[in-house]
């Protein structure tokens, strides 16, 4: 099946409209993945990401959480991380998962979510539930926020500032959980390192701080540990 835009269905009990999302569903699939896109939401690099899992087998999805606006989305996602409260973004996600299980014949431990930047502390704050989490040079929420959280495996880049050191922060927030993270910090790379993104104005405001861009030699790595974390970790459907 060829990627394809498609609608995730709303919930009118919660108010949740119906939004947005790419999918591909390949025959046969026998796992699933959500792609939570970064700050600068659903782009061309994150559809690819999806096209990266069917190939490989995987039902995949990428809502766009900022359809109703990018800004009610990140206040929404980092007020949850402070106070726990559920929020329509988290439930959109659930409702790709819905999806995507509904078409493939799938069950929500067959399923794993996936997150860059902005999606990677968003991974890990709706992580509960899901077979395996892959979060990538994001935020780290509380630890009480991660409780009920599959395996997790994260990725940083070492020229990321703000965030080469948010792996040993998340094997401390989880460690209280009983969770312990595959964590991989890759020296040469930056932030963004595993997406061909093009943002050339986020690049030069701030380039000196996170040295962002795909790094050719440190993504094919971490790519090849997450694809093979999630096969390990996700049972495929009989």
């Amino acid at each position: 099946m060829p990627g394809t835009d498609v609608t995730i269905p709303g919930d009118a009990t919660r108010g949740d409209a119906p939004s947005p999302a790419y999918a591909r569903v390949p025959a046969g699939a026998t796992r699933g993945v959500v792609v939570i896109h970064e700050i600068f939401g659903r782009q061309p690099d994150i559809d690819r990401v999806v096209d990266r899992f069917a190939t490989r087998g995987y039902a995949a999805i990428a809502p766009d959480l900022f359809h109703d606006g990018a800004l009610r989305c990140i206040r929404a996602v980092f007020s949850a991380m402070r106070s726990g409260e559920e929020v329509a973004p988290v439930r959109q996600a659930q409702r790709a998962r819905q999806w995507l299980c509904e078409q493939a014949g799938l069950m929500a431990p067959q399923v794993g979510i996936v997150g860059f930047c902005f999606g990677g502390g968003f991974a890990l704050l709706a992580g509960q539930g899901w077979g395996a989490v892959s979060t990538n040079y994001g935020e780290v929420p509380p630890t009480e926020r991660m409780r009920g959280i599959g395996p997790v495996i994260g990725c940083y880049g070492g020229r990321d500032l703000p965030f080469r050191n948010k792996g040993r922060v998340l094997t401390k927030r989880l460690a209280p959980l009983g969770v312990v993270p595959e964590v991989h910090t890759f020296p040469s790379a930056g932030h963004a390192f595993l997406t061909e993104g093009d943002h050339p104005i986020a690049t030069v405001l701030m380039g000196p701080i996170l040295h962002p861009g795909y790094d050719p030699v440190a993504a094919p790595e971490a790519w090849t540990k997450i694809e093979a974390f999630f096969d390990r970790h996700l049972p495929p459907k009989a």
